[in-house]
């Protein structure tokens, strides 16, 4: 199998001859090529540049295009800022209030946003890159309904609305008009050439909200999105950021064919709840290839390389975006860990 076919088996419930690979390290490859997150964002050409390097030299799977957890809310009016040399970032507090979040949400044409037009672009340049070296290109969408509705509200006032009944129906109203924000942007990412899309919902997991509050804000969503997808052709990812471990049974009846786990997830239950229902991204922590040693690495990717072998059903790497100080060596050692198993 090529690249793409590795990874199109895993996604369609085969089994590959390999588990596929796939990292997160957008803010690793950045500074392993000299540029700050600045340049980084702001050129389709440097993307692309620093991105394939990266690809070329670790010998992944794909290609994971992400610039920041930005992109969608900075689009949407959002109060956002732009260091230097750290990926943008949402501000927590937010100056807009729900209503004229929603009054700008309807007259917004996404399209014509000029950080995703830059966006979109890239993907464009990506994906003539991948065609050319078959290699799989994921298209990250940015958030979903729920992860957007919470950067634009600011996430301290947005937990809190989540626990007042009388804000129920303003924050339904809220995460109808980000999920079509949402959706346009999966339609956008693929009509540009991703080979699927991605989005996180970062906030759902266990480690922010109950089950409950996922069930009645986050899960409805989710389904109707994964129903949507599904009928536009549209293969997705949804990154969910903590343990997932309670609410595993639901995300199995969202219909969302794959879910990237973060480590604090239970593997070997997610493992058994998910067959049958979505493959699994992840799930080794970020951090560890940061601070851990090749030896570490290659411990728990052999672990994981184990649970999963010739079954299908994984495609592997960190659960969450690596940091920029990752060590190369350790990355090596994942990488030659996993093609050792075959």
């Amino acid at each position: 199998m090529n690249k793409i076919e590795r990874i199109r088996a895993v996604m369609d419930g085969r089994v590959p001859d390999r588990i596929p690979i796939m990292t997160h390290n957008f803010l690793m490859a950045a500074r392993e090529g000299g540029v700050t997150m600045r340049q980084f964002r702001q050129s389709p050409q440097t993307i692309v540049k620093v991105l394939t390097e990266s690809c070329e030299k670790y010998d992944t799977d794909g290609v994971l295009l992400d610039v920041d957890t930005a992109l969608l809310a900075s689009a949407c009016g959002a109060d956002v800022a732009y260091p230097e040399d750290i990926a943008a970032v949402t501000l927590d507090k937010q100056s807009r209030s729900i209503p004229e979040i929603l009054e700008a949400l309807d007259r917004l044409e996404l399209e014509k946003q000029p950080r995703i037009e830059l966006y979109l672009e890239t993907i464009e340049r990506l994906a003539e890159w991948g065609r050319r070296n078959r290699v799989f290109i994921r298209g990250n969408a940015d958030q979903g309904s729920f992860s957007l509705a919470c950067l634009l509200v600011g996430m301290n006032q947005f937990l809190e609305d989540l626990l007042d009944e009388d804000c129920e129906e303003d924050l339904m109203t809220l995460l109808g008009a980000t999920y079509k924000v949402s959706l346009k942007m999966h339609r956008l990412c693929h009509a540009a050439g991703a080979d699927c899309t991605s989005y996180g919902n970062c906030p759902e997991g266990c480690s922010v909200i109950s089950p409950a509050l996922f069930r009645k804000f986050g899960k409805p969503f989710e389904t109707r999105l994964a129903a949507q997808l599904k009928q536009d052709g549209i293969f997705t990812l949804c990154h969910i950021c903590g343990s997932v471990d309670l609410i595993l049974e639901d995300l199995a009846q969202t219909g969302c064919p794959m879910y990237e786990l973060d480590y604090k997830t239970d593997i070997v239950h997610a493992k058994a709840i998910a067959k049958g229902h979505f493959a699994i991204s992840g799930n080794i922590d970020p951090a560890l290839f940061t601070s851990g040693t090749p030896d570490d690495i290659r411990r728990v990717t052999r672990s994981l390389c184990e649970l999963f072998r010739g079954e299908g059903g994984l495609m592997i790497g960190p659960g969450c975006a690596l940091g920029p100080n990752t060590p190369p060596e350790n990355l090596f050692a994942f990488v030659d860990t996993v093609k050792q198993f075959g």
